[in-house]
């Protein structure tokens, strides 16, 4: 996706927090472009849950904020993220108790797990993102359970005391997990405390720790680390993560996925 397309589908969603309703021919003659590339953006972002396509245009999520954060969340959901999620899907069992954080690429993997599983698949999914519950939460196959806690509506998840509490006392069979920044010195770094603090504890719980993240994430260094890189058993990224990095990690013991 180029970097004007990235632009403008980033303005549609702003526009659509300050006015709630957008429409095909005004958008296209705004940003010059024609009524079936307005009609393209419209449903690229409404499959990531940023809007609801109506004749003519769109309309805001109902209850759903769309601010900063999911502007920035779509300007990097990426080619590499869906390839991601579709190949970490892969991984997923019958009967499986997974845990699924509340990062982008780990959203991709949701909208890829099998129609078998979805429909017959008996997964017990948990999770602390209102984003997975929309994607996951109408099928039969799945047993959904919401976290509790603290709502940020910024983000679209819970966190605090209450979601921490309730993951000490889980235990599951796998935990995908995603990451603003990777470093080996710091492992799994990102932006918000609290929900480094639910993810660490959800990481705690979980017998294989799976970390998804594109390879823009490799070298940078959020402000807080939620676990170290010994705590990960594989890492799906895509192939243009660096050749040393990926070196590193599997002499450490890591299975690196390239995709």
């Amino acid at each position: 996706m180029t970097s004007s397309t990235e632009q403008r589908r980033a303005s549609i969603i702003k526009e659509l927090a300050h006015e709630q309703e957008v429409k095909v021919a005004e958008l296209s003659k705004r940003f010059h472009v024609s009524a079936v590339i307005i009609r393209r953006d419209l449903e690229r972002l409404e499959s990531h849950g940023l809007l609801r396509r109506v004749h003519g245009g769109a309309v805001t999520v109902p209850r759903a904020i769309v601010g900063q954060a999911n502007v920035t969340d779509f300007r990097s959901c990426t080619n590499e993220k869906e390839r991601i999620g579709e190949t970490a899907a892969q991984l997923i069992r019958r009967g499986d108790r997974i845990i699924l954080d509340s990062g982008t690429t780990v959203l991709q993997l949701a909208r890829h797990i099998r129609g078998d599983l979805l429909n017959e698949g008996n997964l017990t999914v948990i999770t602390n993102s209102l984003h997975i519950v929309r994607e996951l939460g109408p099928w039969a196959g799945v047993h959904l359970l919401l976290l509790g806690g603290i709502y940020l509506p910024q983000y679209d998840i819970v966190v605090g005391p209450t979601t921490v509490s309730i993951l000490h006392e889980l235990r599951v069979d796998k935990i995908f997990v995603g990451a603003k920044g990777i470093t080996l010195g710091r492992g799994i770094t990102t932006d918000n405390v609290l929900e480094a603090e639910a993810d660490r504890a959800a990481v705690e719980s979980a017998a294989e720790v799976i970390l998804l993240a594109d390879s823009t994430k490799i070298g940078v260094e959020s402000m807080t680390t939620v676990v170290p890189l010994d705590r990960v058993h594989r890492f799906i990224t895509d192939s243009g993560a660096p050749a040393a990095f990926v070196d590193a990690l599997r002499e450490r013991g890591i299975e690196v996925i390239l995709v």
